[in-house]
């Protein structure tokens, strides 16, 4: 019995001590709010945070999260102008969001074992220029990634994502995900660098992909989007897609300097079939084995050869008009046929030709409905001939 009189008491102060660490790492009912590398630094004995983790706008200097294994809920950060680095070594997992939003000072970002994140919301962070992600974060719902300073995303080594949103990096000039092979919502580059190169060499399958003002796309795996494939307002002069068969609305719009496209694939294209605007694009002959339109095809510019040599069903109208000369008897022939359902007009040697919509289908073009935000948004209309999707992006393309 003496020694209870020992024991109990160890067992008392034990009990207490649980509590507090417990009370400390326990953010569900209330964030866990930082103030200074003080309070970060009382966090070192949690390696689950439950709940959120917030870090207070007034913070200045660095904030160093050591010891924190696992955050269940959200990490988020908003409007600590004055912070200027953020790392977290030791952390593996942040359960929902960690959001970041401006952090106009922040330089430094050092997740050295962060490998899964809920989702990532990351916007203004004009001084971040690149991310120490030793491991590489491979799971995310969606990443979101607007006006930062960063020239790379080394670090994202995701393999499946959800949304993958990408805009106003005006210092991006190079993405290289060579782990991702699905993205299940919309992967989104726009408004970067206008030297950006992508290079997705693994990705597959998709729904939505929209490439604006970009030098290069690469994607030799992408097999299968089940929506839209929109390339608007790039540089390069090549587009090439081997290995896709098919393709919900397909849409190449005012790329200046395209001169090939190559989808020796392609078979279906589950919407609307849009080139308009590519005024060096001179041959549409690298489209070999497509068969279905289910919506329109609407091709306008200066191109001289069309060849679709499978063509057997366009659900849609059909819209063909170049300042260039072509010939229009094989879709003559496949109209009378009855292969082309929807309103037909083919027309070669045109001062200004149009899209389907009336708008100007070359960059010097100005007919009179040419460039009318309004006449875009009449349009809406045509909705379900050449696909939401579609016209979004173009209405968007023209508020560029």
């Amino acid at each position: 019995m003496a020694i209870l009189k020992y024991l109990l008491p160890a067992l008392a102060a034990s009990q207490i001590a649980f509590a507090a660490k417990s009370d400390n790492c326990d953010g569900t009912d209330k964030p866990i709010t930082i103030q200074n590398q003080g309070d970060a630094g009382a966090l070192a004995s949690c390696e689950t945070i439950e709940g959120d983790v917030e870090i207070a706008e007034h913070v200045t200097g660095g904030i160093a999260l050591d010891g924190v294994k696992e955050i269940t809920g959200s990490l988020t950060a908003l409007g600590a102008a004055n912070m200027s680095s953020l790392t977290a070594n030791d952390l593996q997992s942040i359960g929902k969001s960690f959001e970041l939003q401006g952090l106009i000072t922040l330089t430094t970002l050092g997740f050295g074992s962060l490998t899964e994140v809920g989702e990532i919301k990351w916007a203004a962070l004009p001084n971040l220029q690149a991310l120490s992600f030793a491991k590489g974060v491979s799971k995310a719902g969606s990443v979101s990634i607007t006006n930062t300073g960063l020239t790379s995303l080394n670090g994202i080594a995701l393999d499946t994502v959800g949304n993958l949103d990408v805009t106003a990096n005006p210092a991006l000039s190079e993405v290289n995900v060579n782990d991702i092979k699905n993205c299940t919502g919309l992967l989104n580059f726009a408004a970067n660098s206008d030297k950006l190169k992508i290079s997705l060499p693994n990705l597959e399958t998709g729904r939505n992909m929209t490439f604006r003002n970009t030098s290069s796309v690469s994607v030799p795996s992408l097999k299968s989007l089940t929506g839209q494939l929109g390339l608007f307002g790039n540089s390069f002069e090549d587009f090439a897609a081997p290995n896709l068969t098919k393709v919900g609305d397909l849409v190449f719009d005012n790329n200046e300097n395209l001169k090939n496209i190559s989808l020796p694939q392609l078979q279906t294209v589950n919407g609307g079939f849009q080139i308009a605007k590519n005024d060096k694009l001179k041959e549409i002959d690298g489209i070999p084995k497509l068969e279905t339109i289910t919506g329109a095809l609407d091709f306008s510019g200066m191109f001289e050869t069309v060849d679709l040599p499978s063509l057997k069903q366009v659900k849609g109208g059909f819209n063909m008009q170049s300042k260039g000369e072509f010939s229009c008897d094989p879709y003559d022939k496949l109209h009378d046929d009855g292969v082309i359902k929807g309103t037909y007009k083919c027309k070669p040697n045109l001062p200004n030709p149009t899209t389907k919509d009336g708008s100007s289908g070359t960059t010097d073009g100005s007919p009179a409905a040419a460039s009318s935000t309004g006449a875009a948004v009449q349009n809406l209309a045509n909705v379900p001939v050449m696909g939401l999707a579609a016209v979004l992006g173009g209405l968007l393309q023209l508020a560029m």
